[in-house]
C-alpha cells in the first residue's frame, strides 16, 4: 500500500494515530541559528514595570525589566512604545542559539498571569528537495528543521523512511500544530504554511536513519522533502577514548623510570670518567718529580724519558760499581 498516492490511507491513519493532538494555542515563532527574533506584545495593560522574561519570570529567567522605555541585556532587549492608543513592547532576541528554544512572556505589569505568552522555537537548518541533508547528533539532544515547500498542503506528515506504510508515519496535522511523545510537527501562523517544522526530542541511537517531510494536497498532488540523521552515544565516544588515555598515562608511567635509570648511567659514566682522569693525572705529576730528581728539567721530561733506555741504565750502573772499587 502506497502512503503517498492513497486519500483512503489518511482517513485511516486519523483514527490510528492515537496521540497526535494540538498543541496550545500560543503563537509559536521559529527561526534559524544565528537569526534574530523580534516580537511584538501589543494592547497591553499599563502598568510601571516592563518585563521580558523566560518560563516562570523569576530569578535568571528574567531578561530584561525596567522601568525606562528602553533596556538591554547582553542579547536580550526590550522597548516599550505607544501607538494609537495602545501600550506595546517590542523584545528581541539577537543571535539565537538552541538553548533559546522555550516560552517566554512579555508585559508591563509583574503579574505572571497578565503577561503575554509565545513560545520561540531555533530550527538548525531549513530544507528543500534539491540537497542531500545529513545531520549528526548527539544522544539526549533534539532536531528541529523546516520543510520548504513550493505549495501549501493541507495535511502534512513526518515519517521515518518513505511515508510509505501507515506504520513509517510519526506525526500528522491538517491544522496548525501537533504533537506526539517526542515528535511535533507545525507551522507559523503569520507566515506562509509552505513551510513547516518538525521536532525529535531526546534522540536515541535508534533514532538513527531516514525521515520524510510530506505535504499533501486533497487533489492527489504531493512533495517530499528527505533527510537523514546519526546519533552518536556520547557515554560510549567517552568508554572508546578512555583505554587510548589510559594507555598514554601508562607509557608516561613506565618512560619515567626509564629516563632516570638513563640520567643515572649517565652521571655515573661522567664521574667514574672525571676519576679516571684525576688518577691519571695525578699518575703523570709523580713521574715528573721522580725524574726531574735525576737531572733532568721538568720541562724536558718526556725528552729525558725518550733518550734514556735501558742499557744505557745498564752502562751506568757498571760504571758506579767500578768507581766503587
Amino acid at each position: 500500500m502506497t502512503f503517498c498516492h492513497a486519500l483512503f490511507c489518511f482517513l485511516f491513519l486519523s483514527v490510528q494515530v492515537k496521540n497526535s493532538s494540538p498543541v496550545d494555542e500560543i503563537n509559536h515563532f521559529y527561526r534559524l541559528l544565528g537569526e534574530e527574533l523580534e516580537i511584538i506584545c501589543y494592547n497591553l495593560s499599563p502598568g510601571p514595570w516592563k518585563i521580558f522574561c523566560r518560563e516562570t519570570c523569576e530569578g535568571e529567567d528574567v531578561l530584561v525589566n525596567m522601568t525606562d522605555k528602553k533596556a538591554a541585556s547582553g542579547r536580550n532587549s526590550a522597548e516599550f512604545f505607544e501607538r494609537q492608543g495602545f501600550f506595546n513592547l517590542s523584545v528581541k532576541i539577537s543571535n539565537l542559539t538552541q538553548s533559546d528554544s522555550g516560552r517566554y512572556r512579555c508585559g508591563l505589569v509583574n503579574s505572571v498571569s497578565k503577561l503575554v505568552k509565545f513560545k520561540a522555537i531555533v530550527v538548525e537548518a531549513l530544507l528543500d528537495g534539491n540537497k542531500d541533508h545529513h545531520f549528526y547528533k548527539e544522544a539526549g539532544s533534539s532536531l528541529t528543521v523546516g520543510c520548504s515547500f513550493d505549495f501549501s498542503g493541507g495535511t502534512k506528515s513526518f515519517c521515518r523512511g518513505g511515508c510509505e506504510e501507515e506504520e513509517d508515519v510519526l506525526i500528522y496535522t491538517d491544522g496548525v500544530r501537533a504533537q506526539s511523545g517526542r515528535y511535533s510537527i507545525g507551522y507559523e501562523k503569520s507566515k506562509d504554511s509552505k513551510v513547516f517544522y518538525v521536532t525529535i526530542k531526546n534522540l536515541t541511537q535508534f533514532d538513527s536513519g531516514q525521515y520524510r517531510c510530506l505535504s499533501y494536497l486533497n487533489s492527489g498532488k504531493y512533495s517530499h522533502v528527505d533527510f537523514n540523521i546519526s546519533v552518536s552515544d556520547a557515554s560510549s565516544e567517552s568508554a572508546d577514548q578512555s583505554p587510548l588515555t589510559q594507555n598514554n598515562g601508562a607509557t608516561s608511567g613506565a618512560a619515567l623510570p626509564l629516563i632516570l635509570i638513563i640520567v643515572t648511567l649517565a652521571v655515573a659514566v661522567i664521574m667514574l670518567s672525571a676519576a679516571l682522569l684525576v688518577s691519571s693525572r695525578r699518575r703523570s705529576l709523580k713521574g715528573v718529580e721522580i725524574t726531574g730528581s735525576s737531572g733532568c728539567q721538568p720541562m724536558e721530561t718526556v725528552a729525558c724519558e725518550q733518550v734514556t733506555s735501558g742499557d744505557d741504565i745498564y752502562q751506568n750502573v757498571q760504571t758506579a760499581s767500578k768507581n766503587q772499587k
